[in-house]
């Protein structure tokens, strides 16, 4: 590694079982870890002066390793956890867990966030995805996002320059890294947040979430023609239908699982079955929402 690269620990052929929600077993050859923001600036320079591509990991919740070996370089954000509460809100570093968020915003009787309660990973992940459930997008209540931009500079953009929409941000189609996100909250008594908290958690329970390791939902809906994703993979029975170690849900159509020491292939496998059946007998073509990440670049 470049000895100019200051404030980034680099480790090697790491396994990503536990980097993943997937808990695929995969080996990264090159993981990078900076330590600081001036870190972070520097590995990404060096990317880009050797013309490298790189994965951004954070939670994991919505990736999946094609790969037993993954061969691109892997920028870990672990480091950046720290949380902050401010008198109207909360900002959450990229690496921060959602669910700590959570629990630091009703701690501190911030309310807004509940609905994204037991939601795996992390502020990072979940403000690039624009993560949204129960009828709610995390975007409602970002206040401004701290980014790393093209220019390698440290910088803070507002909500009307994130460009969000259903599960869409400007962080999909630019260079942007984020490095935090500001939350505006509403105060509220902890008496009430904490039963909204629980109302969510034990639904994601009811609905038998957390049975098997997965990324939740794999394809996109689109609200524009009222296509449910999970409501036409029921309407032609691929509730149940395994491959290799990878199964279908029995819960929830739009849940993929490893039930039996998948493999990222089975996973990327079965979804590329379930996408071709529905495509086959509804004429409908779904799109991926979980990332893939493939050595050959392998698409759905």
């Amino acid at each position: 590694m470049n000895k100019s690269l200051n404030f980034v620990l680099h480790k090697k052929n790491i396994s990503l079982k536990k980097y993943n929600n997937f808990k695929i077993e995969a080996k990264a050859l090159n993981f990078y870890i900076p330590e600081n923001i001036n870190g972070f600036i520097n590995l990404l320079k060096y990317f880009n002066d050797i013309k490298k591509k790189y994965i951004i990991l954070g939670g994991g919740s919505n990736i999946l390793f094609v790969d037993e070996i993954v061969e691109i370089p892997i920028i870990y954000t672990g480091f950046f956890s720290r949380i902050e509460i401010y008198s109207d809100g909360i900002l959450g570093y990229s690496g921060a867990k959602i669910i700590d968020l959570i629990k630091c915003s009703y701690k501190n009787s911030l309310s807004g966030l509940e609905f994204l309660f037991g939601l795996p990973g992390t502020v990072g992940g979940a403000a690039y995805m624009n993560a949204r459930c129960y009828e709610h997008s995390i975007s409602e209540f970002i206040e401004t996002v701290g980014i790393i931009d093209e220019n390698f500079e440290y910088n803070h953009i507002g909500i009307e320059d994130c460009d969000y929409h259903y599960k869409k941000s400007v962080f999909q189609n630019k260079n942007y890294i984020i490095i935090d996100v500001k939350f505006k909250l509403n105060k509220k008594d902890k008496k009430l947040i904490k039963p909204e908290m629980n109302k969510y958690l034990n639904d994601r329970k009811k609905k038998n979430q957390f049975k098997y390791p997965s990324a939740g939902s794999v394809f996109l809906n689109d609200y524009k023609t009222n296509m449910i994703a999970g409501k036409i993979i029921d309407s032609i029975n691929m509730r149940g239908v395994k491959l290799g170690g990878a199964m279908v849900s029995p819960y929830h159509a739009n849940f993929i699982v490893n039930y039996k020491n998948a493999t990222g292939r089975d996973i990327f496998l079965l979804m590329k079955k379930v996408k071709e059946e529905v495509y086959n007998q509804k004429g409908i073509l779904l799109k991926p929402e979980v990332k893939i990440i493939s050595n050959n670049n392998e698409k759905l």
